[in-house]
């Protein structure tokens, strides 16, 4: 090993400047007039094409061109490419790079976002893509990009970062193979945690709508009409007032905020999921203040998400059960706190309702504001939905979406063991702390 500007290196390796490995070329600004969401197979890309560790993603709904542009703006497949714009706050993929994927769609370059050319043959573009993944990379393109609110950075900042490199062709490739095995594992895993996700999104909505009874509770097979349609002679429509009321949460004071580990972790909208239920924020937001010991949240409560700062309410009036951790749990304003007042009803069926489509879309409909879009314990009350009134088939419901929501999170707890296995593999590959002969 020989120390150099960068840390402890291998003997045959040396430091490189970007600037002297690749040069980057700018994209074309397509006109917003010809932009569609019908699919004609000409995709613009953009921020929403990659990935947060880096590479290439189809978002939700992809922008279409059905406009006049100059053909070297065509992108090809492989092709090398990053962002150069962030507007998120933490500039999570600024600088990120994808591999333009081989399929059918014609990909255009669209501005701010760059196309990596190696400026030798005698080097690996893969190796090369997995250079800009690093955690070195990312910091140092953070570190240099201008802008306050909108982070961007350019081919002359990005030309001065300064990475490990080997010259080496072989270990280049061997290297690149080593971690897109790891990347191919990760991609087989996200596509079964989808799977099983859209395979619980049809059981949801067959068990939850009545559409399909569990066997042993269709004691007939006769409907009635309902405000809703119709439904099951045994099953009802019924408001969620009838069923639960909602306490609002406590006004926090933001000076004793901290985000020094103290187990008093405040809720807020960011452990709320897109499809429902609690995640870990990677920085909660502890508290050091007094406050009222009832805005402590006991493990298993059920809250709800009363305020979305999101374009399209994404998470309005989402559901989440309090996790047992021994972190105390504080409910936060603007978070709401079900208390079931009805005995007929099972919680863990309540909360499966309040993450089905038809509950979603009445939160947003019933919805104030323009920006900031917020909801009501009023509002909520006024939402009808059909329900079973068997608490033993409700349980039984609850049980069998349990059983698949367990299942995905076994899967995703494999997912994020493999991703912690490439981090430290492209920590010890990328600077050459291992070799692969």
């Amino acid at each position: 090993m020989k120390q150099t500007e960068i840390g402890l290196i291998p003997d045959d390796w040396e430091v490189k400047s970007l600037g002297e490995i690749l040069t980057i070329k700018h994209g074309y600004g397509f006109e917003g007039d010809s932009f569609s969401a019908e699919d004609n197979g000409f995709i613009v890309v953009t921020p929403g094409n990659f990935k947060l560790n880096g590479g290439f993603q189809k978002p939700q709904a992809s922008i279409f061109y059905i406009g006049k542009y100059p053909k070297e703006f065509n992108l090809k497949p492989n092709d090398l490419v990053i962002m150069m714009t962030d507007l998120s706050k933490e500039s999570d993929t600024l600088g990120n790079p994808a591999i333009i994927p081989d399929d059918n769609y014609q990909y255009l370059h669209n501005q701010r976002i760059g196309l990596i050319n190696c400026n030798s043959d005698n080097f690996d573009k893969n190796y090369l893509f997995h250079l800009l993944c690093s955690k070195d990379y990312h910091k140092a393109v953070v570190s240099t990009a201008a802008g306050s609110t909108v982070k961007h950075t350019s081919p002359k900042r990005i030309y001065t970062i300064k990475l490990p490199i080997t010259q080496n062709l072989q270990e280049q490739q061997r290297i690149a193979k080593a971690l897109s095995d790891v990347d191919a594992l990760i991609s087989t895993t996200e596509k079964l945690i989808q799977k099983k996700k859209n395979i619980k999104q049809g059981a949801m909505q067959n068990l939850l709508t009545s559409k399909k009874r569990l066997p042993g509770f269709a004691k007939s097979t006769n409907y009635k009409q309902s405000e809703l349609g119709l439904i099951p002679e045994d099953w009802e429509v019924k408001s969620l007032g009838d069923i639960f009321s909602i306490k609002h949460g406590y006004g926090f004071e933001g000076q004793f905020f901290s985000s020094e580990n103290n187990q008093h972790i405040v809720v807020t909208p960011g452990n709320f999921k897109l499809e429902g239920g609690f995640q870990k924020q990677k920085q909660p937001i502890y508290y050091t203040g007094t406050y009222p010991d009832e805005f402590k949240l006991k493990p298993n409560d059920l809250i709800i998400m009363m305020t979305d700062l999101s374009k399209n309410s994404d998470t309005l009036g989402n559901p989440a059960i309090v996790p047992d951790d021994g972190n105390d749990y504080l409910h936060n304003q603007r978070i709401g706190l079900i208390q079931i007042h009805n005995d007929s009803f099972v919680k863990d069926y309540i909360y499966l309702l309040l993450c089905t489509k038809e509950y979603h879309e009445a939160v947003v409909a019933t919805a104030a504001g323009s920006t900031v879009k917020h909801t009501s314990p009023k509002r909520i009350y006024s939402i009808n939905l059909i329900v079973s009134t068997s608490k033993e088939e409700q349980s039984a419901i609850a049980n069998v979406l349990s059983s698949m929501d367990k299942e995905i999170e076994t899967l995703n707890t494999k997912l994020e063991k493999y991703r912690n296995l490439k981090t430290a593999m492209m920590q010890q590959l990328l600077t050459g702390k291992i070799r692969l002969r």
